[in-house]
């Protein structure tokens, strides 16, 4: 049940308090993640259609790495690394942080408009709006980029010309 695993989540936080070395550390810490998780839960769960957001990302990014092996990776370095640091770094100019974060939340709320309007309303936009075909296609599409990191590291190509390795499970009878 849904419920169940809410109370999952938001109970590790409080297990995670009651050990370490520098407890009040790790009480801070944990009092952070609850409260996230808390919030988290407020946000979504309330509202059924608001639960969608947060499965339809995963399922995106799921879709993404599924067709672009290299694409984890990728994600993981720019989400745990590159942007934490970016910030840290931003935080010193404040209105520079400001002015980085109001673009790319603007940029990106522009493209998540768009795309809702030419998926539902195509007639409201202009023809040349109508799809993205107007950019660069490495602005559209992960095609280019995959070749360059398939071609340069070869563990991330996919298996082209071979079929799927399927893994038959077979009937196992229990011995009494």
């Amino acid at each position: 049940r849904v419920a169940d695993r809410l109370k999952a989540v938001v109970s590790t936080q409080s297990t995670g308090a009651a050990t370490g070395d520098n407890r009040a550390l790790t009480i801070q810490v944990a009092m952070s993640h609850l409260m996230f998780n808390i919030f988290g839960i407020m946000v979504f769960y309330p509202i059924p259609w608001m639960r969608q957001i947060p499965l339809s990302m995963a399922k995106c990014l799921g879709n993404t790495t599924a067709n672009y092996r290299w694409f984890a990776v990728i994600y993981l370095i720019l989400m745990f690394f590159v942007l934490p640091l970016s910030l840290i770094l931003l935080s010193f100019n404040v209105i520079l942080l400001y002015t980085v974060l109001g673009v790319v939340l603007f940029t990106i709320l522009s493209i998540v408009i768009i795309t809702a309007i030419q998926r539902r309303r195509p007639a409201w936009l202009p023809s040349w709006l109508k799809n993205w075909k107007f950019l660069p296609r490495p602005l559209r599409s992960m095609d280019p980029y995959d070749r360059v990191i398939t071609g340069r590291f070869g563990c991330f190509q996919k298996n082209v010309g071979q079929p799927p390795v399927d893994f038959v499970m077979t009937d196992v009878k229990a011995v009494a």
